[in-house]
């Protein structure tokens, strides 16, 4: 992972995305992607780049204390010379409230409350924690705070996000149907789509052909690796017919040749006004690591130029287009 974070900063991705998992991955399961703790593994990942951005998508909020959050979170802002974005949800996962021992009605109420409760922590005034009135240090470098990126699949969250003057993440599990439902809420609350990644698998072959030889196998054990969670029983995520292998590929995942793959990102910008395509590339570990490294080179080196050169025509200006890349996951921007 830390070699793959350098490697991807060469080839010109702009920041990379950490999930914070709980309970999957083991010395038993060659395939899939391993739990590491998210705030160690991005300390590891500043430390070994420079210019990467690092964020997290998304932080369980409700598992994490909020006073050590937001020392550890500042922490991280100082130490990288501000390349932290801050990506939380409630973390609403039944078995992982019940491992941390987190009452499920709680959930809401304990987001709402930690994350009012982080953001006056690194405000520049002492805060009342009991009877006495402390400041939590450091502050972080980016003022007032790092940028604040919401996970959700509901319209309310999404609606609320923009309301609070935070963007949101489109997860790239999530369906179009549902992508597009978000995106409306999100807007119409008055959130800007240039500004909030949005999630989508993505793999970049020499052509389209070769795209579906190669990819095709982690297509069936991904989808295989969903289904048995049941990802389908979560409201507003995906449908089971969405994870049907066929679907799944014409659907869920951007992949072909540079040019193809170019298409459907400037079609998802005319579209939605996508400006921040996050490309979960790794598709959750399960590619190997060769066809991962080909397809980072192809999309940096091939695919991103087409981008830019069809947001320049669109504009009329210069169009750059920032990359970023994580541990399942690599994104792209567009704005």
């Amino acid at each position: 992972m830390l070699e793959l974070a350098e490697k991807v900063e060469a080839l010109g991705f702009d920041a990379i995305w950490i999930n914070e998992e709980h309970f999957q991955g083991s010395i038993i399961e060659v395939e899939g992607r391993r739990c590491h703790s998210p705030i160690a593994l991005a300390a590891a990942v500043l430390a070994r780049t420079r210019r990467l951005r690092v964020g997290f998508s998304v932080l369980l909020l409700a598992l994490h204390h909020p006073i050590r959050l937001a020392e550890e979170i500042a922490t991280l802002d100082v130490l990288s010379n501000g390349r932290v974005d801050f990506g939380i949800s409630r973390g609403g996962n039944g078995r992982y409230l019940d491992a941390y021992g987190i009452p499920a009605d709680r959930v809401n109420d304990l987001f709402r409350d930690n994350l009012a409760l982080i953001l006056k922590a690194w405000g520049e005034e002492k805060i009342m924690i009991g009877e006495s009135a402390l400041s939590v240090e450091p502050k972080p470098l980016q003022r007032p705070h790092p940028p604040i990126f919401m996970g959700t699949y509901t319209d309310e969250t999404a609606a609320w996000a923009a309301r609070e003057g935070h963007a949101i993440i489109f997860h790239g599990i999530t369906s179009m149907a549902n992508q597009r439902r978000l995106m409306k809420a999100y807007v119409e609350a008055g959130g800007d789509p240039a500004c909030a990644p949005f999630g989508r698998f993505v793999y970049v072959s020499e052509t389209d052909e070769s795209a579906r030889k190669e990819l095709w196998p982690t297509i069936e054990k991904l989808t295989a690796r969903l289904r048995g969670f049941g990802l389908f029983n979560r409201k507003g995520v995906v449908a089971e017919a969405d994870l049907e292998p066929e679907n799944f590929y014409r659907d869920m995942v951007i992949v072909g040749s540079p040019q193809t793959c170019a298409r459907a990102m400037l079609a998802l910008h005319d579209e939605l006004g996508i400006a921040y395509l996050n490309a979960l590339s790794a598709f959750f570990g399960f590619l190997p690591l060769p066809l991962l490294e080909k397809s980072l080179e192809l999309l940096a080196r091939e695919a991103r130029p087409l981008v830019e050169a069809g947001l320049q025509s669109r504009s009329g200006a210069k169009a750059t287009t920032p990359f970023a890349s994580s541990a399942t996951s690599v994104s792209i921007g567009a704005p």
